[in-house]
């Protein structure tokens, strides 16, 4: 099992309010890399809030569940159309071969509070290895992150100091399910030891309304 060196703060999970974490999950076939980044509702919000279709106070209904601010079926459907939003997540997600960018196409539902996003990356070439970059509401509070996985033990944290990583295709996927747990773990606050050892320290929130420090701030300035 790949040996974990994480160590994540027992406090606010990195800008994310929920502290649920934004996954990654990439899969390549041929010349084609697929990816579905999905994350809590707020944080998924927020990226319409980055790509400027809503206010912050769409994204913060979701953390404090204030039921009148939520977005209606129809203005999350309207997303899936939105020139605005496809232009920044293009922006937002990359995928190199070697130094050839492979080309992007988003592709969304009519709901991705709950679907997510999904591209797909068209490379030159059969896709055994890639650089992967997510930069993906980095913007908004560059505390955000994402992190990377494809049912292998290879995973990647990618942060506004580190948004680019190396991707192995050919790693053999495994029944493992620590990495995946480590990962998502991290948000409520663990240390991760570099012999894979988990130790508990912090559970995740209870209440929506745990927004880490950063997150308080952008609202506060609002």
């Amino acid at each position: 099992m790949l040996l974990l060196a994480l160590v994540v703060p027992a406090s606010g999970a990195f800008g994310h309010a929920t502290s649920e974490l934004p996954h990654a999950r990439w899969s390549s076939d041929g010349e084609r890399v697929e990816l579905h980044w999905t994350a809590a509702s707020d944080d998924v919000a927020d990226v319409a809030v980055a790509a400027g279709l809503w206010s912050s106070d769409k994204m913060w209904a979701y953390v404090e569940g204030e039921v009148d601010d939520l977005p209606s079926e129809e203005q999350i459907a309207a997303l899936e159309h939105e020139q605005d939003l496809h232009g920044y997540l293009l922006e937002r997600f990359e995928v190199l071969q070697g130094d050839e960018p492979c080309s992007p196409d988003v592709e969304l539902t009519s709901d991705i509070i709950t679907d997510g996003i999904r591209m797909t990356f068209t490379c030159p070439e059969p896709v055994e290895e890639a650089t992967l970059s997510v930069t993906v509401l980095q913007d908004r509070d560059p505390a955000y992150r994402t992190f990377s996985v494809d049912g292998s033990e290879q995973y990647a944290v990618h942060t506004s100091a580190q948004p680019e990583h190396r991707w192995d295709f050919t790693a053999t996927p495994t029944e493992d399910r620590a990495i995946p747990l480590a990962l998502w773990f991290a948000g409520g606050g663990l240390v991760l030891g570099a012999v894979a050892i988990l130790v508990f320290l912090g559970r995740r929130p209870n209440s929506r309304r745990s927004a880490s420090p950063a997150r308080r701030r952008t609202r506060s300035a609002r």
